[in-house]
């Protein structure tokens, strides 16, 4: 069964992105375990300076502050985070948070426009 993937990021404190996905049913298991330890992740300190954002990617990534890429954060192999990449957002200048993580069977829509 094909199932339906969104993904709601924080891209500047309270400006949201969304990317919707088409994602099996194998690859969502082969994510759950990393979508959990997101929805587990405690902030952490580095240089002085804690930082609570779960996932930086782009403009939002802050190596100067000490901040962690999320492959360093999670621990996951290189090929789930690619995966799990596949289904994020794609905004301009990046992204600090991941926010929200839904999924449900995918439907058959009507293009009105």
């Amino acid at each position: 069964m094909l199932l339906e993937i969104t993904i709601m990021v924080d891209t500047n404190d309270g400006d949201y992105e969304y990317a919707i996905n088409t994602i099996s049913e194998e690859d969502l298991d082969k994510l759950k375990p990393l979508i959990n330890a997101i929805k587990e992740f405690k902030p952490y300190r580095n240089k002085n300076r804690t930082h609570t954002y779960n996932w930086t990617m782009g403009e939002c990534f802050r190596d100067d502050l000490g901040e962690k890429e999320p492959a360093e954060i999670y621990g996951f192999p290189e090929e789930i985070m690619e995966l799990f990449e596949d289904f994020l957002p794609s905004p301009q200048y990046g992204f600090h948070t991941i926010e929200r993580i839904e999924v449900c069977p995918k439907q058959d829509k009507e293009r009105l426009l």
